[in-house]
Formats: structure tokens, C-alpha cells, sequence
């Protein structure tokens, strides 16, 4: 899936959208997004279903929300090249739209019971353990949803989903295949290895000046500088301006005051409510009717909760007979919350018209808080009133460094102003540094910017993240140029004695492997070095490098009288010869049937992960797709 995202990704922000496009459109439905005005020309379509242009600025919107938010504080919006996100939210869409017209056809279907289960289950909808529908509303908004959307969304992600688990779930391994597999990852092997170190044979060996030389003409068109810039800042940090700040007794005394003021509105209601929606199956005077049928029955003395349950059109407080939770003011429509303070504990209002219907409120309890003393909340208003002054102050020297960033020739009217040390940073390239302010991609980029290393300008402040602001200019620019024969002769003689002490081992690897299948023995190959004999040996050992593991169970059964033998490179340039005597099979009647299944899931997992890879493949090339 996604294939044609793989082939056209380069680089690291690609990288990063293609995770995050992955792992959203596996788990979300993002083609259901709605909200801009019907777009007039679909940029795609498959099989005669189109994908909208609002569907497509709207995926994109939340992939771009996504990735910047991955990127934390320091988040360049620049970074992100949009034409190739969009490119990829597109390729997205269509793979998903492709999938969700071969369900449509094979007439698969998700019901509303289930996506009710589905959305009162989700943590992230409840409060103190249970669904709460302020919350769920509340977390909607934040991620530009409708109540309709979303479950548009899950409808989606579930018809895929299920696909994906039809396909893996009749995946079947037959159990001579299991016991085969299971029969091969038990065998062990009885061997012998031993190792030819690099450094003895890099020790031995030799390069003239000539070789060097010559392998410096050969290569002198590659053999260059990077770019690099070394820079002198100013920074103004947030916290900086924390220490400086002073809160008076004046200003404690004021903040504790405006809360005692303002203590009425931290009033807690606990409330149910019925509703009666108003959709296109119950116009407004038949939900009137109902509601107020609902009352009278209240009036005769029913219970609320069980009315709720029976009649309430909000499916996640009707089962728990219409409990929305604690209410705090502004947390309802205003009619509703109006409604909902003029009542005393107990009691149950009349039908109250929303935007969704008919409601009748009943407050469940009323919490009211204590007054907190001035020293109870002393540590906390001085906590409060010093973080806000100091991002006053902050915003305010902010607005100056701009000022002075642009106006000024130098950094010294700058730190002279703000009171500011100006610092240095060594020489660093266009991929960055090791400290905090050259691992930003923002402050890398104005470095090597034209107006700071042609023009010898201030740069506008970089704003790391929310706390830090950085003014920089160029101190040094260091271009690429050829680098002289000085400066890498050293760094080729040592890859001449390398390359050349490899080949020489490789040579002298292939005569010892030559003469131990000509003799059995690795006694006389050996003689220099430590022979290891390692019987039983597993797949799964530690004890023995990976590389010689990995080898000896490639290498072929040794034939009567004979072993196998064959030679690896190590990671760190040796060479490892492998003698295999002998295979020991694995008794598959001594592993019990637990393990067994065990690797028949893993085997069918596997499996039905590739058959679906298939069945994406084979439906997105099968599907007719056009695009603008």
C-alpha cells in the first residue's frame, strides 16, 4: 500500500509525512473530512466516485497539522514542501477510495450500534471513567469534526479494517508446513570458525607516496570542502527574563481579590438530560410532542434515568440514564446553561430548545467550592502573575529585537539595548551542529541565507520555539573548495592500506576455504589464528558473531565424510571462515502444541499481511482512476 508514496519520497521531511500519512490513514477515515463549499472540479476519481477538492484540502490541512505538531516547538512551517504533501495526500486518497469501492461492492456494511460502541468506548471521550458528551463535542472541535464527520470517519476506517481482517484471518498454514518451519528454526548446527583480524594484515602492508598520489588525481574532483558558516547571536530567552521579574504584595493582593470575585462562576452542576433530536425523521413539532409527552409522564412520577434510557436520542448518556457529568459555565449552549443555573438540586426543567432538539434538564447535584485563603493561593498567584509579566516583558523586547535586528549594522546596539551577551558559534554546514540552536532547521537555513552570508546583514529574530529568539549574523563563510593534497593524504593513504589489506585477506580467506574442502581440516588454515569449535549452535546465539551464525545456517548439509566451509565479512573488515561438520535435526515431537500454534499465528500473521499487501495492489491497479 502506499507504494507509489515509497517510490517518489526523498529526503527527511518526505520520510516524516510518509509516517504520519501511514499511520493516520491506517487508522482514520480522513476522506470523510468536510466543511469548505462543494469544489467544482475533483482533482481525482475511481471508479466514478470523485475525491474532492475539500476532501483533499482537508486531508492535507490535518497531515500538515500533524507533522508540524510531531516537530515540537521548533516547527518550521517552510520546511514542508506542499506540493509533495499534497502529492502524497492524494495518492492516499485514492488508494483509500479504491479500497472502500470494492467493500461498497462486496456489500460490506458497519452499523450504527457499532460505531455508538465505538465512540462511547474511546478514553479520550470520557470523564472521571465514563463517556461524556461535553467532552466528546470538545475533543471534535479541537480536530476539526462534526459529530456526522466523524462518524463518517470510523464508518471508513472500519470498512477497511474489516477487509484487512477478512484477508489475515482465513490465511492458513497447513500443519506440515508448521511443523516443518518449526523443525528448521530448532536445528542447530556442530561448527568450527575462526577469525582473520584486518589490523595484523593493515599492519604488514604498505603504500608508496606515489599510490597516493595517484589515487589523490583520481579522486581530486570529489575531494572537497562542505559549506559551512560560523555565526555570532544574540539570544533572548524566556526564562532569562523569569529571573528578573518581581511580583509586588500590591499585585498579590489584587490577583487574590479578583478571584474571590470571580469564585461564584467556579460552581459545578452535575446534570441529565433527555433529548429529543430534531433530524430528517422527526421534524420540530413531533419532537416538541414527544418531549412533552416525556414530561407528563416525569410529572406522574417515572424515573428520569429510566426515561433517559428509553426515550433520550444522545447515545452516550442515555444508557446512563442521561448523566452528562459536572457542568461549568460556558460548557453548554447558552439556553441550556441558563436553564440548567436557574434550577435547585432535584429539581427537572421544562422542554428547552438547542440546536439539536428538544431537552429536559435535571440538576443531579450542585458543587460549590471553598474559598481558598490569600495564603492557601499566594504561591500560586505569584507563580501566575510572574509567568505572565515575564511574556509581556519577553513580547515586549521581542518587538525591539526585530526592530533593532534591522536597523542596526552590528549585534552591538542590540546587546547594549536589551542587555544581552553576544555569543559565537563554531563553523557548522548546512546539515547542522551538535548544540541546541544548530539542530534548529529554521536558524540553519537563515545562516546560509543570501542576506546574511552575501550581503553581511542582521538576520530577523528566529524564533526557536516559544521561549527563545535568536538575531544571528554571519561571522565566516567558508565555501566549498578543493581540498589540497596536504589536507587528505593522510585520510587516502589510510583507505590505500584498507582497501589493499582487504583484498589481501580475502585472498589469503579463499585459499583457506580452498584447502579445508580439500582436506576436511582446518588445523593447518588456522595455525595463526584462534580456531572455535561450537556445537549445537542455534540461530538464536549470542555468544558467536552474528555474521558467522547468519553464514552457517546458509551453508549446505555437509556430504558424508566432508564439511561446508565458506567465508563472511565482518562488520569490522575481518573475515570469518566457517566450517559446518555436521546438522543436528530437530525432534518435532518433543515441542508441545502450544508452541506450535504459537508459530502458526506468526506464520498466518505473516501470511495474511502479505496476502492483503496483494489484495491493496490488486485493487488499486484493477480500479479506473483519474486525475486532473
Amino acid at each position: 500500500m502506499l507504494q507509489g508514496i515509497r517510490d517518489n519520497s526523498k529526503g527527511i521531511v518526505a520520510k516524516v509525512i510518509v509516517g504520519f500519512i501511514v499511520l493516520t490513514f491506517a487508522m482514520f477515515g480522513v476522506d470523510s473530512l468536510v466543511g469548505l463549499t462543494q469544489g467544482s472540479n475533483a482533482p481525482a476519481s475511481v471508479n466514478g466516485e470523485e475525491i474532492t477538492e475539500r476532501d483533499l484540502y482537508f486531508a492535507t490541512q490535518m497531515q500538515r497539522r500533524s507533522i508540524l505538531a510531531s516537530m515540537g516547538e521548533s516547527a518550521d512551517p517552510s520546511s514542508i514542501d506542499d506540493n509533495l504533501l499534497r502529492g502524497m495526500v492524494l495518492d492516499s486518497l485514492i488508494q483509500e477510495k479504491s479500497l472502500l469501492v470494492e467493500a461498497s461492492a462486496n456489500d460490506m456494511r458497519i452499523s450504527d450500534s457499532m460505531i455508538d460502541e465505538i465512540i462511547t468506548k474511546t478514553p479520550s471521550f470520557h470523564t472521571d471513567g465514563r463517556f461524556n458528551a461535553n467532552q466528546f463535542d470538545l475533543v471534535l472541535r479541537n480536530i476539526g469534526y462534526t459529530r456526522l464527520t466523524y462518524r463518517d470517519s470510523i464508518r471508513k476506517e472500519q470498512l477497511i479494517n474489516q477487509q484487512r481482517a477478512g484477508l489475515a484471518l482465513s490465511s492458513y498454514i497447513l500443519p506440515s508446513a508448521v511443523k516443518q518451519i518449526a523443525a528448521l528454526d530448532r536445528q542447530t548446527r556442530d561448527i568450527s570458525y575462526f577469525l582473520m583480524p584486518i589490523d595484523k594484515v593493515r599492519s604488514l602492508t604498505t603504500v608508496t607516496d606515489e599510490e597516493v598520489k595517484k589515487e589523490f588525481a583520481a579522486r581530486k574532483a570529489s575531494l572537497n570542502t562542505t559549506e559551512q558558516v560560523s555565526i555570532e547571536y544574540v539570544h533572548l530567552n524566556l526564562q532569562n527574563i523569569v529571573k528578573s521579574v518581581q511580583v509586588t504584595e500590591e499585585e498579590i493582593n489584587t490577583q487574590y481579590e479578583q478571584i474571590l470575585a470571580g469564585f461564584d462562576s467556579k460552581e459545578q452542576r452535575q446534570a441529565a438530560h433527555i433529548l429529543i433530536e430534531v433530524d430528517d425523521d422527526v421534524d420540530d413539532a413531533a419532537a416538541l410532542a414527544k418531549i412533552v409527552s416525556v414530561k407528563s409522564r416525569l410529572d406522574e412520577g417515572e424515573s428520569f434515568a429510566q426515561l433517559a434510557k428509553e426515550f433520550s436520542n444522545d447515545f452516550g448518556s442515555a444508557e446512563n440514564g442521561g448523566d452528562i457529568g459536572l457542568i461549568v459555565k460556558g460548557a453548554l449552549e447558552q439556553t441550556l446553561e441558563d436553564e440548567l443555573y436557574s434550577l435547585r438540586e432535584g429539581l427537572v426543567s421544562g422542554p428547552v430548545q438547542s440546536e439539536r432538539g428538544y431537552h429536559l434538564i435535571k440538576v443531579l447535584k450542585v458543587l460549590k467550592s471553598q474559598v481558598p485563603s490569600l495564603a492557601e493561593s499566594k504561591a500560586g498567584i505569584v507563580s501566575e502573575l510572574t509567568a505572565v509579566k515575564a511574556e509581556q516583558l519577553y513580547l515586549e523586547q521581542l518587538e525591539i529585537l526585530t526592530d533593532l535586528a534591522f536597523i542596526s549594522g552590528d549585534l552591538l546596539d542590540i546587546a547594549a539595548e536589551l542587555k544581552l551577551d553576544i555569543k559565537t558559534l563554531p563553523a557548522f554546514s548546512r546539515a547542522g551542529g551538535n548544540d541546541f540552536l544548530t539542530q534548529n532547521s529554521k536558524l540553519v537555513r537563515v545562516a546560509f541565507s543570501d542576506e546574511l552570508v552575501k550581503e553581511n546583514l542582521n538576520s530577523s529574530p528566529v524564533e526557536i520555539d516559544q521561549q527563545n529568539a535568536v538575531v544571528l549574523r554571519v561571522k565566516q563563510h567558508l565555501p566549498v573548495r578543493s581540498k589540497s593534497f596536504a589536507e587528505v593524504a593522510e585520510q587516502l593513504r589510510s583507505t590505500l592500506l584498507t582497501n589493499k589489506a582487504s583484498e589481501q585477506l580475502q585472498e589469503r580467506a579463499k585459499l583457506a576455504v580452498s584447502q579445508i574442502k580439500e582436506t576436511g581440516d582446518a588445523t593447518e588454515s588456522a595455525a595463526d589464528f584462534d580456531l572455535k569449535v561450537q556445537a549445537n549452535l542455534t540461530r538464536i546465539t549470542t555468544e558467536v558473531p552474528a555474521e558467522v551464525v547468519n553464514k552457517a545456517f546458509t551453508l549446505a548439509h555437509p556430504k558424508a565424510g566432508k564439511v561446508s566451509v565458506e567465508a563472511v565479512t565482518l562488520a569490522n573488515g575481518a573475515m570469518a571462515i566457517i566450517i559446518v561438520e555436521k546438522v543436528n535435526s530437530a525432534d518435532v515431537s518433543k515441542i508441545s502444541t502450544e508452541e506450535l500454534q504459537a508459530i502458526n499465528n506468526v506464520l498466518a500473521a505473516r501470511l495474511g499481511s502479505q496476502t492483503y499487501e496483494t489484495f491493496v495492489k490488486e485493487v488499486h491497479d484493477s480500479a479506473e482512476i483519474e486525475r486532473l
